[in-house]
């Protein structure tokens, strides 16, 4: 176990495409008291199955974390320098709302040891910030990440998404280009994924929205490849660009398949072979922590082949490639043992190429990523 995801399940309001285990602050500070105790409860539980693990990076997601006082947060992350050894260079994350990121928050974190900043952005533009259902403004953005700077922050990514109904493609390079703008360290860019039962999914079902077209996805998926990059730029992963030695080291640890500790209620994590869920229902992961229980709802213990599809398929996703010398020391075989025959077709297709340190995805493969990582399965 090298990092530590910590879950906050509550944000100001729940946005219109969002599935992830979130709900809006309650008015009931009891809930939101509890939860925090059971956070600190379920970090010593691992601590005492984990004596003295390192870890080298701490990452704060949600929801919304900085919807809670920065007090409540600098007391999660002293937490874990309680019970956990903690590295001299570990890379602390919090994810951020543009219009919950106060100077004085900002500052006291930045003062507790956080020294990554991600700004859930988005869009530049108004319309579809509100299509989207978010509850910061554009004005926001700027304010935040001006506070950001100003509270020491030297590394900031920002959160944006793409190919959203109705978008065009200028729209799409005015939000490249406003990124840009603000010289930040890292870049992650997703296309919008529509999930079931979300608000945003039921209107397109509807007909009251226009989904984007692939070939218009396509589209934007190239011009943000060429204009992120023209700015200085490095991809690292398919969805993800960093300025030199910016990479998210904690998301590297879920891409080189290694193992992490999920903390928080919906948290996932992956320990001694087996991923885990935790309890979703906040109240629910509050009672079997107060039992003394570690709080899942669900274990899968992998087997070798199942550690090694993930391992290929989320390697894959990286620029550089899964490691040959790094896949034959984990597995006892080299990649091209066990799948010479789907390696040379890939080559053959000009999907993959292949060096002495590593297999990887050409650019092409990269547009057909699922195709690609469909044969390692």
């Amino acid at each position: 176990m090298t990092a530590v995801y910590i879950h906050v399940p509550f944000c100001l309001q729940k946005c219109r495409y969002c599935s992830f285990n979130s709900m809006p602050l309650p008015d009931d500070g009891m809930l939101v008291t509890g939860y925090l105790q059971a956070l600190e409860k379920e970090i010593a539980l691992y601590a005492s199955r984990y004596p003295n693990e390192a870890i080298t990076s701490i990452y704060l997601g949600g929801g919304t974390p900085t919807v809670l006082p920065a007090e409540s947060l600098c007391r999660i992350l002293f937490c874990c320098r309680e019970n956990f050894a903690c590295s001299p260079e570990i890379e602390i994350t919090i994810e951020a709302n543009p219009g919950t990121a106060t100077q004085e928050m900002l500052q006291l974190l930045r003062d507790a040891g956080v020294n990554r900043l991600s700004l859930g952005v988005q869009s530049f533009k108004s319309a579809e910030l509100q299509m989207l259902g978010r509850s910061h403004s554009v004005s926001d953005i700027y304010t935040a990440y001006d506070a950001a700077r100003k509270a020491g922050f030297d590394n900031i990514n920002l959160d944006l998404i793409y190919a959203l109904p109705g978008q065009s493609l200028e729209s799409w390079r005015d939000n490249l280009r406003s990124a840009i703008g603000l010289d930040s360290e890292h870049l992650s860019i997703y296309g919008l994924s529509l999930e079931e039962d979300t608000p945003l999914a039921d209107e397109l079902k509807e007909g009251k929205l226009e989904a984007c077209s692939e070939e218009m996805q396509l589209s934007m998926w190239e011009e943000t490849a060429a204009m992120v990059t023209e700015a200085g730029f490095i991809r690292y992963e398919i969805s993800n660009y960093a300025k030199p030695g910016k990479e998210c080291k904690h998301n590297i640890t879920y891409w080189e398949n290694k193992p992490y500790l999920g903390l928080g209620a919906g948290a996932h994590g992956y320990l001694d072979h087996v991923r885990y869920g935790n309890e979703k229902e906040i109240q629910k992961y509050i009672e079997m922590v107060e039992r003394g229980e570690l709080p899942r709802s669900f274990e899968e213990h992998q087997s070798i082949k199942e550690e090694m599809v993930d391992t290929i398929i989320m390697g894959l996703r990286l620029t550089e490639g899964l490691s040959r010398p790094g896949f034959a020391r984990r597995f006892g075989c080299p990649f091209e043992s066990l799948y010479g025959k789907e390696l040379k077709k890939m080559v053959e297709d000009g999907l993959m190429a292949i060096s002495d340190e590593a297999v990887f995805l050409t650019e092409k493969g990269q547009l057909l990523s699922n195709y690609v990582l469909s044969h390692f399965v």
